[in-house]
């Protein structure tokens, strides 16, 4: 595959990887989320015991709930209406039914009933009597309104009174007191209106009486008069003219219908001719007529099949349809004018109604000049007598009501001794507690999942680098490089095994057939880049390959005392010149590998690397072996594994699974950069199966 093939695929793998970056894996958040489960069960437990134990120091409290319901039915013992009406139950009156049960007019009233001493004893575990009544009853009043709480069930007619108090028997009283006290109030006020009303309409009968009499009088008077004058009554003639006014609009309407039909029939037998006539008005005649000149019609075809015009017999035809058409034509004209007289009648008895009507409005006009005292006299004797119609019956209604009255509220549920407190609830702000470090230990999961600085997955890392995932390296159960070495030349089959084997074969793909140097770097410390170099080698050498590992780490190395490689020469000797390169080549073997160790730290050998110097010894090695692997320091910690990457032919950067911070694994990838350096791809290492497949469910597949 050429340069531009392998930049075409990774410009690709750049555009998918951009598209996915937004895409958020809810079932693994939530499986990364439910794997803090320590952190999440020690907030939820500690935060229920923390209130549970805070519960056992708050004093107890008592709650009675009462009862009441609005009620908008009404119970009629007379017909009339009542004269204290009910309530309209609207939210705003409900509302207003709120702010008298707590307002102090009726707290007062039943402080004064339950006593004054007793309950300042409740509130303040004395009396104090060296204070005017006001100033207590003020203070009371005060004090109740804080532990009352009055509340609407919910779209409902009724109130739950809740009162709370130090004392059960008193919360059971003020509860109930509140209740008894405000319907007790309610009644007292109807009855007062009812007795104020009753002796207001006694005083407007009264009057009403005397003013119905005198209109009654004055009516009776003119009346005489008029029908002596008249000589008939203005209602009669009124009556004539509703009678003529209704005849009239009849013969319009006939009127009309007429024309209609008169203008109907006369433009069909202009227009349209006979037939259209003869289907139009209903005349046994025009019926006939139409049947024989279709027959003749018929008879007419027949012979014109076989005949021209001229034949006599088609001639003798013709002649009969001609007299039957003008006996047609003779019968539509009587119609028409049959239709033309009845329009001519109906608007004679239009005219002759009209006429009428008029010498009759003519007649009231003269009679209502003198109607009009009379008409005013009967108005305002009826407007008399229908009020004191209304007053007597109202009189009557409220004189019976005074002792009827009842409330629009009732008691429905009495408050009952609370044997028990209702605060503190110790289990119940334990379960509270419970919930709230659940919620809390969920948020703060979600917060450190979100916030997390490692990698996890392989979308993680190339969405953060760019880079593809070349493979993903479980993490191993031995302890130390060695062991997982010898353990991969045993079985290679291994999960382990086979994860480095594609790597390799990745590797090889790139450039077959060709030596290659692959420079094996990383961030930091302990990310396991030697041991992923050594099974690189290994791999490589299992494969029947010439394998060299170079160890570049001239100033902390730990291969050397890692594998027990006991040398003469090592790396720092050849760079310092003390030594030949052949001198300074050693195979183990126990592995197979050619190594260029460095058994002692050498700070002076580092100081004296070079690009130039470094290039012909990579060329040496690479005619001679057929794999040669670098082992760099970490990028991040000196400035010789920028100077090793320079020379290699692949970079593999390694990664610690959940353990390298982005912000290195960013800083090293840009230090690279600098020096105009692109690694071929990453090594997601020691990757924990077990808490990957806890995290996301799905096994191995989901980071590798």
């Amino acid at each position: 595959m050429t340069t531009f093939d392998m930049q075409a695929v990774r410009s690709g793998r750049s555009s998918e990887r951009s598209e996915d970056i937004d895409r958020v894996d809810v079932r693994g958040l939530l499986r990364a989320i439910f794997s803090r489960g320590p952190l999440i069960g020690g907030l939820a437990v500690g935060c229920a015991l923390l209130l549970f134990v805070v519960t056992q120091f708050i004093p107890s409290t008592y709650t009675a709930y009462s009862k009441v319901m609005l009620d908008a039915r009404e119970v009629r013992i007379m017909s009339s209406d009542e004269v204290v009406s009910n309530l309209s139950l609207s939210d705003p009156v409900i509302q207003s039914e709120v702010s008298v049960m707590t307002s102090n007019i009726l707290i007062e009233r039943l402080i004064l009933e339950v006593g004054i001493e007793r309950l300042e004893t409740l509130y303040w575990g004395e009396v104090r009597g060296d204070r005017d009544e006001a100033s207590r009853l003020a203070d009371l009043t005060w004090a109740i309104r804080q532990d009352l709480n009055v509340s609407r069930e919910s779209e409902s007619y009724v109130f739950e009174i809740q009162f709370s108090a130090a004392e059960p028997g008193i919360a059971q009283q003020i509860a109930n007191g509140i209740a008894d006290t405000y319907i007790a109030l309610q009644l007292e006020n109807r009855r007062d209106s009812a007795v104020q009303a009753t002796a207001w309409i006694q005083e407007q009968v009264n009057e009403a009486r005397a003013t119905v009499e005198a209109a009654e009088a004055a009516l009776a008077e003119y009346r005489s008069d008029a029908l002596t004058r008249e000589g008939g009554t203005y209602e009669t003639s009124t009556q004539q003219l509703g009678n003529l006014s209704s005849q009239l609009v009849v013969a319009r309407s006939e009127r009309v219908t007429a024309e209609a039909q008169y203008e109907q029939l006369r433009n069909l037998l202009e227009n349209q001719g006979l037939d259209a006539l003869a289907k139009a008005v209903t005349s046994p005649l025009l019926e006939r007529l139409n049947q024989d000149k279709l027959a003749l019609e018929r008879q007419d075809a027949q012979w014109g099949a076989s005949f021209g015009p001229d034949h006599p017999q088609r001639v003798r035809i013709a002649n009969e349809i001609a007299g039957v058409e003008a006996e047609m034509q003779t019968e539509a004209e009587r119609i028409i004018e049959l239709r033309r007289n009845e329009v001519e009648v109906a608007r004679l008895r239009e005219q002759s109604l009209a006429d009428g009507i008029q010498q009759l409005e003519d007649r009231l006009a003269g009679m209502s000049a003198n109607s009009i005292g009379r008409t005013q006299l009967e108005r305002e004797a009826a407007a008399a007598r229908e009020n004191y119609e209304a007053l007597l019956a109202r009189l009557g209604a409220a004189s019976g009501q005074e002792n009827l009255q009842r409330p629009e509220a009732r008691v429905i549920e009495r408050a009952t001794f609370p044997a028990v407190p209702s605060a503190p609830r110790p289990k119940l702000m334990a379960a509270f507690g419970l919930v709230l470090g659940l919620t809390a230990g969920l948020v703060a999961a979600l917060f450190l999942e979100m916030t997390r600085s490692t990698f996890r997955t392989r979308r993680e890392v190339e969405a953060e680098t760019g880079l593809s995932v070349l493979a993903s390296l479980p993490l191993q159960a031995q302890d130390g490089t060695r062991d997982v070495i010898r353990g991969l030349r045993i079985n290679s089959n291994t999960l382990f095994g086979e994860k480095v084997r594609q790597l390799r074969t990745l590797m090889n793909m790139r450039d077959r057939d060709v030596a290659r140097v692959v420079s094996v770097t990383s961030s930091q410390p302990g990310e396991g880049k030697s041991t992923t170099a050594m099974a690189l080698a290994q791999m490589a050498a299992l494969a029947g390959k010439s394998v060299i590992v170079v160890d570049g780490d001239l100033r902390r190395s730990r291969l050397a005392e890692t594998f027990g490689w006991q040398v003469d020469y090592d790396f720092a000797d050849f760079i310092l010149e003390t030594a030949d390169l052949p001198e300074t080549i050693h195979l183990d073997e126990e592995t197979g590998i050619h190594f260029l160790a460095a058994v002692t730290p050498c700070p002076e050998a580092a100081d004296d690397l070079s690009e130039d110097w470094l290039r012909p010894l990579m060329k040496e090695l690479k005619r001679v072996f057929d794999v040669v692997i670098i082992d760099t320091p970490p990028l991040l910690n000196v400035a010789d594994g920028l100077v090793f990457n320079t020379v290699a032919d692949s970079i593999l950067y390694v990664v610690r699974w959940d353990e390298t911070k982005r912000a290195a694994v960013r800083e090293g990838i840009d230090a690279l950069a600098e020096v105009g350096l692109t690694p071929a791809g990453i090594v997601l290492n020691q990757v924990d199966p077990k808490a990957a497949e806890k995290i996301y469910g799905d096994g191995y597949a989901a980071y590798s």
